[in-house]
């Protein structure tokens, strides 16, 4: 087993970072390389160690797909899991298949003593087999459009003949490295080949890295000088703004003629700019001489007005200043913004009052024009003052309605159609405001985004060009052709090498073959033996006291002395249950890291349950059981129960065992510090020398003791380790023919920490009297057998339940039908049920309907988890029928 992990984690290991580093140093535009070390590594392991490399290759190929992953947590989405999954099975297939044609077709194994069958091999496995990744890997990648339709051709002949050259170059290498067996016969072959691949590699990726930093300046370059074309415009806007300003400031009264031939001008400059405003400020207490002003429009007398809630024109509100438009040009399609009071609007009205308080240019956030109210665009305002910036001298305000749509196609325009922009308002913090988005499609690409203050507002600008395949033919096929090279110096030399030692590789070959099936076997063996025998030894007793109790249980005509064996037995199948997943935890033992936790534990409580267990086995030997221990104390102690009970009927288990006759006790006692448990019987003893093996794996006193009461030794070296996690120690007093006494302590402060579980405790519930008559239940349960006790159990309180076999079902049933209470099993096909209990709560919106969890899962995490999806509880399998009712009845009574 040790062999088969250094395997696996050495396959994963080479496979992953041959990838890797390919990746880093060979990868030009794309997934596909010009040199694909791992499809060689994969088929050479699949060679020498067969399908024991299944799972390291499986490992490392998938790892190896998380490289183009731009977060490695992506791989939990379904379709790029799905992804990695069919690249990664396809890549080993690969490699499979090839490794099958060799050997059980062509029947000449790449054994590189002769040439002619090395390259004949190596063609068939290369160009022929590496078909099925590239076919596999290039569909996936299309239909998940990572890459685009039309490269689909390229992509899968760079894959192709990637993949190919990585099994002619690291195939026939790696082998090298197995198969000789002298140093020099490797080195001969691998050291030269490995030099001139590296040089070719390290050459190409100069050369790339060159050719990349030149492309990475052009775009740097490009990107500078769209930023400056567009700092450019807005400081034009701005600039064409304070002109506007300062010529009203500088004019005592500039009537419409005066302020079109300004402002016709401007806007030949700025294709921006839709229209510029004139703004004055107005008192409430001359209202009425501003509306003898002419529109210039109409001719007819302007007056304020604003808009309603539906959006029609109406007067303008009583407020104290009013910021009417009174000027605009191009006055054709700005008719309607005539007259019209800024300060009505709250957005328009916050951007007044910070270009006044500031007295610079301020913009607006991102408005509807009144123009066009199907566009987006910005107000850019600044603010008029006569001589000074004092009140009396404030006059008002000119405007430039600026459209960042136009801004954009300009940019187009200049850039020839190869840059795109869009703009955002980000100026509050979480707020991401759109003022223009660009019309990319999937032929434009987001290459930069950067912030940009204006006028006391953030914007954020999203740059994007043309997706544009960048040329490397010539440095790829530059590099196709070193490869080449590489592998025809490698066919040389295993020509030269193979040639001299043909006979005794062949010979070599076959006792290695030989010496290795027989270790595979005896590993096997040692394995299987071990297992079985920890099974046997760990299981026996709870499963002994099981069947004598429910024996006793059998003969039994009075009910009342029948139920106390069926508890007794009830009790010892708890006890197998928590034994069994001990057993599965041997592992986790034997290398530190099996969890134990502590809970108080009545020790006469636990006392009777030990003694109840093997009374029946003792009963048959005539064997008296007695307990020394003072039950008036109400000893408590503060350790893990299940391991506490798994020592304690392990050597309770070994003194019936090995006692023929007598009495066997157990003694409990207590001192300051530690808690001692002592168990003495008059069996057959143990010698002082197989005293010095006894708790060691496997090891008994001698082998007439395997013979005559059976076993492996294994289960007091369990009872070492386990008193030891738990703190304590363990010794024995033993003299052969008069018996012996075991006897191990543990502290009253335990060092375990304490157990956190999530338990409901409904105490208080009578069950004897609760029924469940007139409530719907719904029971969620896969599995027939447990379908059929779980509605035996309820029916025995009045309760006929609803079954559905899944999830699915479990909603279907939900969307029809009103239940008071949910069993919901956790683990089940199709949909389980953590994910239908989100779905209740989430899509049905049935907050208020108790679901109750059912798993044999009873694992904090596993708690936790149901109560977070929105489970109201939990109980774990096999299920305890008063438990089930409490927690019914808890959730139940209040309906």
């Amino acid at each position: 087993m040790r062999k088969f992990l250094i395997l696996t984690l050495s396959l994963a290991c080479a496979y992953f970072f041959t990838g890797y580093f390919s990746n880093s140093l060979l990868s030009v535009d794309g997934y596909a390389v010009a040199s694909w070390p791992p499809s060689g590594i994969a088929l050479a392991s699949f060679l020498i160690w067969g399908r024991k490399s299944f799972i390291g290759l499986i490992i490392g190929a998938f790892c190896t797909n998380l490289i183009h992953l731009e977060r490695t947590v992506d791989i939990f989405h379904f379709i790029v899991l799905l992804q990695a999954i069919g690249i990664t099975l396809a890549s080993v297939l690969q490699a499979w298949i090839g490794r099958q044609i060799i050997v059980n077709v062509i029947k000449a194994p790449l054994d590189l003593s002769s040439l002619k069958h090395s390259v004949q091999s190596l063609i068939v496995a290369g160009p022929i087999c590496c078909v099925i990744a590239a076919g596999v890997g290039t569909s996936l990648l299309a239909l998940n459009n990572v890459i685009p339709t039309n490269a689909i051709f390229d992509n899968f002949i760079a894959w192709w003949i990637g993949d190919s050259i990585g099994v002619l170059i690291f195939t026939p290498l790696v082998l090298a490295a197995f198969n000789y067996t002298q140093v020099r016969h490797r080195m001969l072959v691998i050291l030269p080949s490995l030099l001139i691949y590296i040089l070719i590699s390290v050459s190409f990726y100069g050369a790339a890295s060159v050719k990349k930093e030149k492309d990475i300046q052009k775009q740097e370059a490009k990107i500078l000088s769209v930023q400056n074309a567009i700092s450019q415009k807005l400081d034009g806007i701005t600039a064409h703004l304070g002109l506007l300003a300062t010529y009203f400031a500088s004019s005592s009264d500039v009537d419409f003629k005066e302020f079109k031939q300004f402002t016709s001008k401007q806007l030949g400059y700025s294709q921006e700019i839709l229209a510029f405003e004139w703004i004055p400020y107005i008192p409430a207490n001359k209202l009425a001489d501003f509306e003898m002003h002419e529109n210039p429009a109409t001719g007819k007398p302007l007056y304020i007005k604003e808009k309603s809630l539906d959006g029609a024109w109406q007067p303008a509100g009583t407020r104290s200043n009013y910021f009417p438009v009174k000027y605009v040009y191009p006055l054709k399609g700005n008719e309607d913004v005539l007259g019209f009071d800024l300060a009505s609007s709250k957005v328009r009205g916050a951007a007044l009052s910070k270009a006044k308080e500031l007295n610079e240019l301020a913009l607006s956030e991102p408005i509807n024009l009144v123009q066009n109210t199907a566009e987006y665009g910005v107000l850019f305002l600044y603010p008029v003052f006569r001589e000074s910036s004092t009140e009396d001298d404030f006059q008002g305000f000119v405007a430039a309605i600026v459209s960042l749509k136009r801004l954009s196609q300009t940019l187009l325009f200049d850039h020839n159609n190869s840059i795109s922009a869009s703009f955002f308002d980000t100026t509050i913090p979480g707020k991401k405001q759109a003022i223009y988005i660009a019309d990319t499609a999937n032929s434009q690409a987001l290459f930069k985004e950067y912030q940009l203050l204006i006028g006391k507002r953030m914007w954020q600008v999203e740059l994007y060009e043309p997706i544009v395949r960048t040329s490397w033919l010539v440095y790829w096929l530059a590099q196709i052709v070193g490869m080449l090279f590489v592998w025809l110096l490698i066919t040389f030399l295993i020509s030269v090498t193979g040639t001299n030692i043909q006979i005794r590789e062949q010979v070599a070959k076959q006792t290695h073959t030989l010496r290795k099936e027989k270790q595979k076997a005896d590993e096997a063996s040692h394995i299987k033996g071990q297992f079985l025998a920890n099974m046997s030894h760990e299981v026996r007793t709870p499963i002994n006291g099981i069947k004598g109790l429910h024996y006793l249980a059998l003969q039994q005509n009075d009910w009342q002395q029948a139920r106390s064996y069926i508890e007794q037995a009830d009790g010892a199948l708890g006890v197998l249950l928590r034994v069994l997943n001990d057993v599965l935890d041997f592992s986790k033992m034997e290398a530190g890291k099996l969890d134990l936790m502590q809970e108080p534990i009545n020790v006469a409580s636990l006392a009777d349950e030990m003694l109840n267990l093997l009374q029946f086995e003792a009963d048959i030997k005539s064997i008296k059981l007695s307990l020394d221990f003072d039950k008036t104390s109400n000893l408590v102690i503060n350790t893990d129960p299940i391991r506490l009970k798994q020592v304690l009927l392990n050597l309770l288990n070994n003194a019936v065992k090995f006692t023929g006759e007598g009495e066997i006790t157990l003694k409990i006692w207590q001192s300051k510090k530690m808690t001692y448990f002592s168990i003495n019987d008059t069996g057959i003893g143990i010698s002082s020398e197989a005293q010095k093996q006894l708790f060691k794996p496997f090891a008994q006193a001698d082998s007439s003791t395997s013979r005559q009461y059976g076993g492996t030794g294994l289960g007091l070296s369990i009872c070492r380790k386990l008193v030891e996690l738990m703190g304590g120690a363990i010794d024995l007093v033993s003299y052969e023919g008069k018996g012996s006494t075991f006897t191990f302590s543990l502290p009253l402060i335990s060092p375990l920490p304490k157990a956190e579980q999530i338990q409901q405790q409904y105490n208080e519930i009578d069950v004897s009297t609760l029924s469940f008559t007139g409530y719907k239940l719904l029971l969620v349960e896969d599995n027939p057998l447990n379908q059929h006790v779980a509605n035996a159990i309820l029916k025995t309180k009045g309760c006929i339940a609803d079954i559905a076999n899944d999830g699915f079902e479990a909603i279907e049933k939900l969307a029809e039908n009103s239940y008071d209470i949910v069993l919901m099993d956790i683990q089940m096909p199709k949909m389980d049920g953590l994910k239908a209990t989100k779905v209740i709560r989430r899509d049905l919106e049935l907050i208020d309907l108790p679901i109750i969890g059912l798993s044999a899962n009873a694992h904090d995490d596993d708690v936790k988890k149901a109560l977070a999806c929105g489970m109201n509880g939990y109980i774990t399998k096999p299920i305890d029928a008063n438990t089930l009712f409490k927690t019914l009845w808890h959730h139940l009574s209040g309906k």
